[in-house]
């Protein structure tokens, strides 16, 4: 899916230039750096605060550590937001068995319009190892719903 960046991170003018660093923020469960819980989390930010057209992306998290770690802490809005921000959490697959013995009982005592024992919609995507995967995947996903 393609999200679109709304936030901004201002910089202190004579701030320092953002190089690369091992500097993380909060990470997902599966190594992927920039994470963050919502939309909000994620910021449009000026490498080098005097070269407007000098831009990144990154999240709340990692810019609040690196601006911490430089003395840049004009952006109180933006570093209370990070403070606040969620810890990445993974989400359980459902168990299809599970699915399809409620689906029948529901049927066989006539009220299936009731909800199940679970909450909210299953999640039914499972994680594999990458190095269990093959060099070429083939995905039949015709409604669109793979996100890589």
């Amino acid at each position: 899916k393609n999200r679109i960046l709304f936030r901004t991170w201002p910089r202190d003018p004579k701030g320092d230039t953002i190089t690369p660093s091992p500097l993380r923020g909060k990470e997902a469960g599966n190594g992927i750096d920039l994470w963050g819980a919502t939309l909000y989390d994620f910021y449009h930010v000026q490498r080098a605060p005097d070269v407007k057209n000098w831009l990144t992306i990154s999240t709340g998290s990692r810019l609040a550590k690196w601006m911490r770690q430089h003395g840049e802490l004009i952006a109180d809005d933006e570093l209370y937001w990070a403070d606040k921000e969620e810890d990445p959490k993974e989400v359980p697959v459902v168990d299809i068995g599970e699915l399809i013995r409620c689906y029948d009982l529901r049927v066989t005592l006539g009220i299936f319009n009731h909800p199940c024992s679970h909450d909210g919609i299953p999640v039914l995507q499972q994680r594999i190892p990458l190095h269990l995967l093959p060099q070429k995947l083939h995905v039949h996903d015709p409604w669109d719903k793979l996100t890589i």
